[in-house]
């Protein structure tokens, strides 16, 4: 159970009273049982996750023997005492054949400044004559000192903006605030609509909706007008239209095409922070490459010269529109690192303003701030002080600033990431693919047996909060219908790989923290094997599944080569010379994503075979989106095509490059890990693919005004 908990807590509206044993319900307060209390703090520090009967038994009755109906009792006397009823759960959700959920919302419990700042709406004229007279008395009691402190909320939730089926995405505001363009895709659709909302008088335009995919749009400085991608099967063009005359109007206005892009990858943002200048970004085999193109509309939109930025900015996610200052990210050591900077004579400087960013990023209303967030959106001043403006319901994908007014809008929702095996020797490739997993949850890494036998991979809820998500690693044998949970990882320890030994009765865990992992399938301890060094690479299974491989570097060390037994259960020095390395190397086909040349190495065999029948630039934008399995025989990769996604087979002994078949379709970049897996003889494959995405827009007024 979690140490050092507030004294109160608000579950949804139950306010709970740890010190005292009560809850508040519906403005009474009721005596809770210890073990009742028990239960429901098993379930907050495990909020959005299952929690098994057999865990509340081994953590409420640690040294007692008791039955399932000792569990089933105590959640009908805790739902008893919130006031939630079994059949529309506001608090505990049964989870059949497995246990229980805790669906409600977690928060501190407000203390009374934060009540006194409660909105309070649709109330009787002779309550407000109430509340001043009670507000007045509060006044006396509490220390004015307290009230020398109180501000407006900076932000305040406004409404949800869309709530149809399908996502939202790739939010723009126009500069003066008046419009928000954004795309949309429906649910079942393969392609996304171009669309805009009136903000002011709340109406929804769909301006482009062709069969093709319209996507990323953006205005220019001006607002007068608004340039997207726009996507067929094979081909990619930037496309501009005029929006100066009435809304109404816009999908009738003519186009032009400003350059072509890149059909292989999705679009990356465009930004038109001048009349003159445009500035866009492409994928090329070293990493993002920024460009800055120069805009003339004398004589209709067109590109007059381009010129390239310095290769070292890398993702490029807003430019301030007074300043001209870029706001940009960089993975560095597996870490997104946000910066902000200009360009200066062909050179960039920056300033690092956080080493680990997730989610988007961009500019705010006040020079030098920002707003970020995946899990939660926050808003950085240019001091560096971080306030939380809003706890969203699943992931944040999209992030756009009205400038002008402050108001900030953003998309939100969760994806369905599941996975599923093929049979290349029994299954048609017209055939249905076999579904692993439900959709439920994240499924990811997935992980096969060098015999086809037996499948892992890791599981989470949508939100990945500290201290409320714990990874979940399944295992499947193939000649059973379900998968079995495995173990739980602790809590914020989130998995970067998945090694089975040979045998298939070991699964090795490496952590994002470089910390790794054993557990055997039959016995399911887990146990760490090895940790606190500096950084790991080159990890991979002895033959005989007996021992473990990996090399090194201890702080201010060089690399050397380690090797942990299971028969010993402990790790080893085997080489410290840095040089000797190379010839404890196994061949290519051997090798896994933790060596550092293996996804080069394998991108440029594939590049050098396939260079005749595919597109190199779609090749190598595919192979960053599903990291190649290797099998005996070839290698099996997944090549983008347009949303389409298909797999493919490059048989090394015959040098032969076939499409197997369609495995689905990726319609938008998530920071959700996508992976492909097969045994040595090439039977089985296994691979979690996005099924679905679902979000809408949320809207938060700028409060201008302060106490």
């Amino acid at each position: 159970m979690q140490q050092n908990r507030p004294n109160k807590l608000l579950v949804n509206d139950v306010v709970l009273d740890n010190d005292a044993l009560r809850v508040k319900v519906h403005g009474e307060w009721r005596t809770i049982e210890v073990k009742q209390l028990a239960l429901l703090y098993l379930l907050i520090d495990n909020i959005g996750q299952t929690v098994t009967r057999d865990t509340i038994i081994t953590t409420l009755w640690p040294d007692i023997i008791v039955s399932d109906n000792s569990v089933s009792q105590l959640v009908v006397q805790l739902r008893k005492t919130l006031g939630d009823n079994k059949n529309k759960p506001r608090f505990i959700k049964t989870v059949p054949r497995l246990g229980y959920q805790l669906i409600a919302d977690v928060s501190d419990a407000p203390e009374l400044t934060e009540t006194l700042l409660a909105p309070q709406v649709n109330r009787p004229i002779y309550w407000l004559f109430a509340g001043l007279i009670i507000g007045m008395s509060a006044l006396q009691l509490v220390n004015s000192q307290i009230f020398d402190t109180l501000q407006t909320a900076e932000y305040t939730y406004q409404s949800r903006l869309t709530a149809s089926p399908g996502a939202e995405v790739f939010l723009r505001y126009s500069p003066n605030g008046r419009y928000l363009a954004f795309s949309h895709v429906g649910k079942n659709q393969e392609q996304f609509d171009l669309s805009v909302i009136d903000m002011k008088t709340q109406s929804l335009h769909n301006l482009k909706s062709t069969g093709y995919s319209e996507e990323a749009p953006v205005w220019s400085a001006d607002g007068k007008w608004l340039a997207y991608y726009r996507y067929d099967p094979f081909s990619c063009t930037v496309r501009v239209f005029s929006v100066e005359n009435a809304i109404e109007m816009w999908r009738l206005s003519p186009e032009s095409t400003l350059f072509e892009c890149d059909p292989a990858h999705g679009p990356l943002p465009i930004f038109w922070p001048t009349d003159t200048a445009l500035y866009t970004q492409q994928w090329q085999e070293s990493g993002i490459q920024v460009k800055h193109h120069e805009v003339l509309s004398s004589s209709g939109m067109r590109i007059s010269n381009t010129t390239l930025l310095p290769r070292d900015i890398g993702y490029l996610k807003d430019i301030n529109t007074e300043t001209g200052e870029l706001l940009f990210s960089q993975l560095i050591n597996g870490k997104q690192h946000l910066f902000k900077g200009r360009v200066e004579g062909g050179n960039i400087t920056k300033r690092v303003l956080s080493n680990d960013t997730r989610g988007p990023s961009v500019w705010n209303k006040e020079v030098g701030s920002y707003v970020f967030g995946e899990h939660a959106l926050k808003s950085v001043t240019q001091q560096g002080d971080e306030q939380l403006i809003y706890q969203p319901n699943g992931v944040i994908t999209d992030i756009a600033v009205d400038l002008q007014g402050g108001h900030i809008a953003h998309s939100e929702g969760e994806a369905q990431v599941s996975l599923y095996h093929f049979d290349t020797r029994s299954q048609s490739v017209t055939a249905e693919l076999n579904a692993v997993s439900s959709p439920a949850k994240l499924d990811i890494m997935a992980e096969i047996s060098e015999d086809g036998n037996w499948f892992a991979f890791a599981s989470y809820g949508p939100q990945r909060q500290l201290g409320y998500t714990q990874v979940e690693i399944w295992i499947k044998h193939r000649q059973r219908d379900t998968a079995n949970l495995l173990t739980m990882l602790p809590r914020n320890v989130f998995p970067n790989q998945l090694l089975l030994s040979p045998q298939g009765d070991n699964l090795l865990i490496v952590s994002e923290a470089g910390d790794v992992y054993l557990i055997n399938l039959f016995s399911k301890k887990l146990i760490t094997i090895i940790q606190d060094f500096k950084e790991l690479r080159n990890i991979y299974w002895s033959d005989d599944g007996r021992s473990i491989n990996y090399q090194a570097k201890q702080a201010a060390g060089q690399w050397q080569l380690w090797q942990y037994s299971l028969n010993e259960l402990n790790n080893r020095l085997i080489e410290r010379d840095p040089l000797k390395l190379e010839r404890y190397k196994p061949v290519l086909a051997a090798q896994n994503v933790s060596f550092e040349s293996f996804q080069s190495d394998v991108a440029s065999y594939l590049l050098k075979h396939t260079k005749n029948e595919i597109d190199p630039k779609q090749l190598q934008a595919s192979l960053r989106l599903y990291t190649p399995a290797l099998f005996n025989e070839g290698i099996y990769y997944v090549l983008r095509q347009g949303h389409q996604l298909y797999l493919y087979c490059y048989y090394s002994q015959r040098q032969e490059n076939i499409r197997i078949r369609p495995i689905g379709l990726y319609l938008y970049d998530i920071s959700v890990s996508l992976s492909l897996s097969t045994d040595w003889l090439g039977s089985h494959i296994l691979f979690n693919r996005v099924d679905g995405i679902e979000t809408d827009i949320v809207l938060h007024r700028f409060n201008s005004a302060r106490q």
